[in-house]
C-alpha cells in the first residue's frame, strides 16, 4: 500500500505500527504517503522535517475522521508517543517553514497568503486538510459579511405589530424582568443575521413563530409578501417544526437543507450555490447544532445577499455527526457565555441597546432596575449583537429534577450530579446503578429492570396494535424510548434491541418469528426524497386495514395522517426498541431510559461526554432514569466533546 515511504523503511513500520494500533486509518496512512511522495529531499538535513511532515499529514487526516476540522500545534502533544515524537512547537514551525520557503516541501504546506491550492494549510497555528480550511474560512467571511448588517425597519408598524404578538405582561414597560423572547424577535427581525439558542423549552420555537409573523406584518404593509423556507438537518426535524409552526397557524412546510439545496445523486455539491442562490427572502434553520461545517458553509454560500437567515439550536447539544462544530464554535464567540445576562442588555452593543430601547417601548436602561449597559471595545466579536440565548425554561419548573440535572451536566460538575440522582426527593429522576459488569448481567439484572419500567406502555402499545388503533399506537409509542451511547457493544442499540425484543416476544406481546412482524417499531436510516421519507422518520408494521393479507410499515404524515407503505419499497430500515442519542436529536418523549457503556481496558470512555448525557437527558419531558455505572457517569461529565476549529477565532476582532 505504501508506495513512496518504502523507501524509508522506519518511517513505513512507524505508520503501520500506528495502523494496527488504530491511531491512523488505512485512508490516513495513503495521504501521509502521498505528502511523502510530494516531497523532494535535496539533503540529508531535510529528512527529518519530511518525516515529521508526513506524521502531521496522518495526523491531520486522522483527526478528520474524530471529526476535527483542524489541529491546533499549540496543543498538539505526543499522540504518536510510542512510534514517533514530534518536536517542539518551535521545531514543527521550522520544518513547516523549510518546506514553504525553500519549495521543498511548499506542494503541502502553505500559509493564507499563498492563494494555491494545497493539500494542508496552516494559519494561525492550526494545521487545516485543504477542503475544511476552505469550508471554514468561507463560512467565516459570510458570517463577517453579513452580521453588522442592520435592516430599516419600520419602527412604528413594527412597535404595533409586537404589541399584538406580546401580551400585556410582556408589554409593561415597567416591568424589571427583561422578556428575551421578544428581545429575540426585536434582533432577529433588525438584521440579516441571527442566532436564537437555547435549551428545551426555553420557547425557540415560539420566538421564531412570533418573528415570521412580524415580518410579514411588516412586508404586508409595503404590499409585500415575504418568501420564507424552513428547514432542519434531518426529515424527523423538519416534521416536528412544520408540525409546531402549523399549531401557531403559520402556512409554512419545513424541508431538509438537502433538499432545500438539491442534492446531486453521488455528488458532494447541490444544484443551490454561490453562482446559482436560493430563491427566498428568509430562512430559518432549526436543530442547528446538528449541522456540520461543510453543509453549514454551502448552505451560507446558496444565501442570496439580501436574505435574512435565523439558526436556532441548543449549543449545549451534541456536535454534528460529521466535522465541526459550527453552533457552538459561534456562541463561543459571542457574549453569551453561560447564563449571566439573564436579566442584563450589556452583552450588546450601545447601538443595539438603543435601538432595542426605541423598538420595545422601553424606558432607558438607566431607569430600569437590574439592566446594566457596557461600552463598546475593540477587539471583541464580530457578531455580538446576532446572538440570543434563551434561558428560561417554561417545561421545567424550580423544583424540577431534569432541569436541575441539566443544568448541572452542562457545567461539568460530576458530584452535585451524583448526588441529585440519589436525591429520592427527585421523583422524575433515578438512577439504577449495576452491581457487577458482565455479558449475563446486562441480559439479566439491566434488562430486568429496564423491561420492569418500560412494560406497563409496552403492554398499551401492543393493545392499541392488537385493536387496530395506529393513532393510539403511535401516541404510547412517544412516551418512551430506551435512548443508548453508541450502536454496538454492551449497552448498544443493537443488543438492547435484541434483548428487548425477546423479553417481549417470552411476555406474548410480540410474534417477532418473522422480519417485519406486526407491531414492530422501526426507524428510517436512509432519506427517500422520491417517497417523501427521511432519515430518522418512525414507522409501525401493521395489516393494511382494506386489505388484512398486506403487512405495511406506516408513518404519521406532517399533516398528520396516516401513511402504509410496503416495506419492499422502502430504504434501510432499523428496530427502534433503543436509539442513539444522536438519533434522537429533534425528538422528545414523556420518559426516557439512558444506557451508558461499562467503562472496560478496551473502550475506555472512547465517546462518552457532558454532551451526549445532556443531550440525552434533555429528550425527556417528564421523567428520567438513567442506566450506569458511578465510573461511567462520572468520566462523561469530566469529559466534554471539544472538536479542533478555528472557526471561534475567525469571529473575533
Amino acid at each position: 500500500m505504501l508506495m513512496q515511504v518504502q523507501n524509508n523503511p522506519a518511517l513505513k513500520d512507524g505508520l503501520e505500527q500506528l495502523l494496527k494500533m488504530s491511531k491512523i486509518r488505512a485512508i490516513d496512512m495513503a495521504f501521509a504517503d502521498f505528502v511523502y511522495s510530494e516531497e523532494s529531499v535535496q539533503d540529508a538535513s531535510d529528512t527529518s522535517a519530511r518525516e515529521c511532515l508526513t506524521m502531521l499529514a496522518a495526523y491531520v487526516s486522522a483527526q478528520s475522521g474524530e471529526q476535527h476540522s483542524c489541529i491546533d500545534l499549540e496543543k498538539l502533544g505526543q499522540p504518536f508517543l510510542s512510534v514517533y515524537r514530534f518536536p517542539e512547537l518551535s521545531m514543527l514551525l521550522t520544518h513547516i517553514e523549510i518546506a514553504r520557503t525553500f519549495a521543498r516541501l511548499s506542494t503541502t504546506v502553505v500559509n493564507l497568503d499563498e492563494q494555491a491550492a494545497k493539500p494542508i494549510i496552516l494559519q494561525n497555528g492550526k494545521l487545516y486538510l485543504q477542503r475544511y480550511w476552505q469550508y471554514e474560512s468561507q463560512l467565516a467571511a459570510i458570517i463577517r459579511e453579513k452580521a453588522p448588517k442592520i435592516l430599516n425597519l419600520d419602527i412604528t408598524a413594527a412597535q404595533a405589530l409586537l404589541s399584538d404578538l406580546f401580551d400585556e405582561e410582556h408589554n409593561n414597560a415597567d416591568s424589571q424582568i427583561l422578556d428575551w423572547q421578544k428581545i429575540a424577535v426585536c434582533i432577529a427581525a433588525s438584521q440579516t443575521l441571527s442566532f436564537i439558542t437555547g435549551g428545551p423549552g426555553t420557547g425557540k420555537t415560539t420566538t421564531v413563530t412570533k418573528l415570521l409573523a412580524l415580518l410579514q406584518g411588516l412586508a404586508s404593509k409595503k404590499g409585500k409578501i415575504l418568501n420564507i423556507q424552513l428547514v432542519a438537518p434531518t426529515g424527523k426535524a423538519a416534521a416536528r417544526l412544520t408540525e409546531s409552526i402549523s399549531a401557531a397557524k403559520q402556512k409554512l412546510q419545513c424541508q431538509t437543507i438537502h433538499r432545500l439545496l438539491g442534492a446531486k445523486p453521488q455528488s458532494p455539491y447541490f444544484k443551490a450555490n454561490a453562482n446559482h442562490p436560493l430563491h427566498l427572502d428568509v430562512l430559518v434553520l432549526d436543530e442547528a447544532s446538528m449541522v456540520d461545517l461543510p453543509l453549514m458553509a454551502k448552505l451560507f454560500a446558496a444565501l442570496p445577499k439580501h436574505a435574512q437567515i435565523v439558526l436556532l439550536g441548543d449549543q449545549d447539544q451534541l456536535a454534528s455527526v460529521e466535522t465541526g462544530s459550527v453552533l457552538s464554535d459561534i456562541c463561543a464567540a459571542s457574549h453569551f457565555q453561560g447564563e449571566t445576562f439573564d436579566n442584563s442588555l450589556m452583552a450588546y452593543s450601545q447601538t443595539m441597546q438603543h435601538h432595542l430601547i426605541k423598538l420595545m417601548s422601553l424606558p432607558t436602561l438607566s431607569a430600569v432596575p437590574n439592566i446594566k449597559t457596557s461600552a463598546s471595545k475593540t477587539g471583541e466579536s464580530v457578531i455580538r449583537d446576532n446572538v440570543v440565548r434563551l434561558v428560561k425554561s417554561h417545561r421545567f419548573g424550580e423544583n424540577s429534577g431534569i432541569g436541575q440535572l441539566a443544568k448541572q451536566v452542562k457545567a461539568g460538575q460530576v458530584t452535585q450530579c451524583l448526588n441529585l440522582l440519589n436525591n429520592e426527593q427527585c421523583t422524575d429522576i433515578n438512577w439504577y446503578q449495576p452491581t457487577q459488569i458482565s455479558t449475563q448481567t446486562v441480559a439479566n439484572e439491566i434488562l430486568k429492570t429496564l423491561i420492569t419500567q418500560l412494560l406497563p406502555i409496552y403492554q398499551q402499545y401492543t393493545q392499541a396494535i392488537q385493536q387496530g388503533d395506529l393513532r393510539k399506537a403511535f401516541k404510547y409509542w412517544d412516551q418512551q424510548q430506551v435512548l443508548c451511547a453508541q450502536k454496538s457493544g454492551y449497552w448498544g442499540v443493537m443488543q438492547l434491541n435484541t434483548l428487548i425484543e425477546s423479553e417481549l416476544h417470552k411476555q406474548g406481546l410480540i410474534d417477532n418469528s418473522k422480519d417485519f412482524y406486526i407491531g414492530r417499531p422501526v426507524m428510517l436510516s436512509k432519506n427517500d426524497h422520491q417517497l417523501k421519507l427521511f432519515n430518522g422518520d418512525v414507522g409501525i408494521v401493521m395489516p393494511d386495514p382494506n386489505n388484512s393479507t398486506l403487512t405495511k410499515v406506516w408513518f404519521v404524515t406532517p399533516e398528520g395522517d396516516l401513511r402504509g407503505l410496503l416495506p419492499s419499497r422502502l430504504p434501510r430500515l432499523e428496530t427502534l426498541y433503543a436509539m442513539t442519542i444522536h438519533k434522537s436529536q429533534g425528538s422528545e418523549f414523556e420518559s426516557v431510559y439512558l444506557c451508558l457503556p461499562p467503562i472496560t481496558t478496551n473502550n475506555q470512555g472512547r465517546g462518552l461526554n457532558r454532551e451526549l448525557i445532556y443531550t440525552g437527558l434533555t429528550r425527556s419531558k417528564k421523567h428520567f432514569m438513567l442506566f450506569a455505572e458511578p465510573k461511567a457517569l462520572s468520566l462523561s461529565l469530566r469529559q466534554q466533546c471539544v472538536r479542533g476549529s478555528g472557526l471561534t477565532r475567525r469571529l473575533l476582532g
